[in-house]
C-alpha cells in the first residue's frame, strides 16, 4: 500500500498566486503522486468551492481550519510577552491541534511534512509519537528575515523585530534537534543556517517554475515600460516598490519621459496605492493572470532591498525569457551570474544605467530573455527539483497502513 503522509501548512496551498502557496502547492502534488495525502490547512481568508474542489482531487482527507481575525495578532503579543515568539502565536489554533489528534489516533502515518517553523510545534501532538519521519519545511531562515527587518527599521518597531529574530532563532534550533530533516529553499540558506547550528539536518529543495505555463511569448512589449510583480502587502514587496518609485524612476523618467512603471499584484498597502500619483507609475493591483504584464514590458524590475530564499517572481520573469534587472539580496539564492541571464543593479546609478540598457539595446535584451528562459528549464522545473522528497515515502513497510480505531 502507498505510504501516508500528514501534511500541515500555514495557509491554503491554492491557488498558487504567492511564493508560499506556489511551493506548497507543488509539493502536494508532487507527494500525493507517490503517496496518500491528509492536508490539514489554516486558511485567513473564505476559501471558495473551487479551491475545495482543486484541494480534494489531490489529497485523501482534508481539513481547511479557518484562521483569521484580529485575535490572531493578539495571541501573537501574548506570545511575544510569554518569551516566545510572535509567529507561533499568529498560528496557535486550538481546532487544528484537534483535528490532528483525531486523526492522528484514527491513521498510521509513514511521515509528516509541515510548512514553515510558525506550526512545526503541532508535530510534537503526542499521538504523533510514532512518525518515523518527521520533516519540517523551514522555506526560509525566518529568524534572519526579522533581524533583517530590524536592521531597516526604527525604534521601537526595529526592538520586536530584533527580538522575534532572536526567539526564532532559537526555535529553529529546538526544531533542528527534534526534526529527522529540515528543509530550505535554497543552498545559502542552507549555509546560513549550518552557521549557527552545524550539526542541522537540513537539506535544500529549491523551488521550481511550471514552465509550460510561464513560457516565452512573442509579443511586442510597450516601449520604455517596466513591470513589477509580487504580493503588495509583504514588506519587502512593498518597500522595493516605494523605494524604486520614489527613488529610482524619477530618474528613469529624466532619460525617458514615457517611461511607465506598472506595479502588479493583489493586496497593496494605502502606502503602495499613494505610488499611483506619481508621474508615470501605475499602481495595476490584482489581475487574473500576470503573464500579459510580464510579455507586455520591456523590463521587469526586482529591486528588492529584503530578501530570503529563492524569489519565485523571478523564476516565473525568466520563464517568460524577459530581461530582468534585479537588486543582490534575490541573486543569493540563486547559482546564477549577473550579466549572462539577467542584470544586478543596487545604487540608484546601477539602476538607471541597467534599465536603460533594456531600453536601449533590443538585441542584447532578447539575448538575456532566452538565456534566462533556458536557465530554468535547465535548473528548476519542479520535477527535478522536489526529488528528494523520494527519501520520506520510500520506506519499507513492515506491516500494511491500516485505520486505526479510536480507543484502541
Amino acid at each position: 500500500m502507498k505510504p501516508r503522509v500528514l501534511y500541515i501548512t500555514h495557509r491554503v496551498p491554492w491557488p498558487p498566486d504567492r511564493g508560499d502557496r506556489i511551493r506548497t502547492w507543488n509539493i502536494l502534488k508532487y507527494l500525493a503522486a507517490r503517496s496518500e495525502v491528509d492536508l490539514i490547512c489554516l486558511a485567513d481568508e473564505p476559501v471558495s468551492h473551487a479551491t475545495r474542489t482543486a484541494l480534494e482531487g489531490v489529497t485523501t482527507r482534508l481539513a481547511v481550519v479557518p484562521h483569521s481575525g484580529k485575535m490572531r495578532y493578539v495571541r501573537g503579543a501574548v506570545s511575544l510577552l510569554r518569551g516566545r515568539t510572535v509567529t507561533e502565536g499568529l498560528f496557535d489554533n486550538r481546532v487544528l491541534s484537534s483535528v490532528i489528534r483525531q486523526w492522528a489516533m484514527r491513521t498510521r502515518y509513514t511521515a509528516t511534512l509541515s510548512s514553515s517553523s510558525g506550526i512545526a510545534e503541532y508535530l510534537r501532538t503526542p499521538e504523533l509519537g510514532h512518525i518515523q519521519h518527521a520533516w519540517v519545511d523551514l522555506i526560509d531562515v525566518d529568524s534572519q528575515k526579522w533581524l533583517d527587518y530590524a536592521q531597516a527599521a526604527r525604534f521601537p518597531m526595529s526592538r520586536v523585530y530584533q527580538t522575534e529574530g532572536e526567539r526564532l532563532r532559537e526555535l529553529e534550533i529546538r526544531l533542528a534537534q527534534s526534526s529527522e530533516r529540515l528543509l530550505v529553499v535554497s543552498d545559502a540558506e542552507r549555509s546560513l543556517f549550518t552557521q549557527f547550528c552545524p550539526e542541522a539536518p537540513i537539506q535544500a529543495i529549491g523551488n521550481g517554475v511550471d514552465t509550460e505555463y510561464f513560457a516565452p511569448m512573442h509579443v511586442e512589449p510597450k516601449k520604455h515600460s517596466c513591470v513589477f510583480v509580487g504580493v503588495l502587502n509583504y514588506l519587502p514587496n512593498s518597500d522595493a516598490v516605494t523605494w524604486f518609485s520614489r527613488e529610482v524612476w524619477p530618474r528613469v523618467r529624466a532619460r525617458y519621459p514615457d517611461a511607465e512603471f506598472r506595479i502588479v499584484g493583489k493586496s497593496p498597502t494605502r502606502e503602495v496605492q499613494a505610488l499611483d500619483e506619481l508621474p508615470g507609475v501605475n499602481v495595476v493591483g490584482p489581475v487574473p493572470d500576470v503573464r500579459p504584464h510580464l510579455h507586455e514590458s520591456e523590463c521587469v524590475v526586482v529591486p528588492l532591498r529584503i530578501a530570503r530564499g529563492v524569489q519565485n517572481k523571478v523564476l516565473e520573469a525568466m520563464a517568460c525569457g524577459r530581461p530582468i534587472v534585479c537588486s543582490t539580496e534575490p541573486l543569493k539564492g540563486l547559482d546564477i551570474e549577473p550579466g549572462l541571464q539577467l542584470l544586478n543593479a543596487d545604487s540608484i546609478d546601477d539602476w538607471v544605467s541597467q534599465i536603460g540598457r533594456v531600453f536601449e539595446d533590443r538585441c542584447r535584451a532578447e539575448e538575456l530573455g532566452m538565456a534566462a528562459s533556458a536557465w530554468v528549464q535547465l535548473n528548476h522545473r519542479w520535477e527535478s527539483c522536489l526529488e528528494p522528497l523520494n527519501e520520506m515515502v520510500d520506506t519499507t513497510y513492515s506491516e500494511p497502513e491500516r485505520e486505526i480505531e479510536v480507543g484502541q
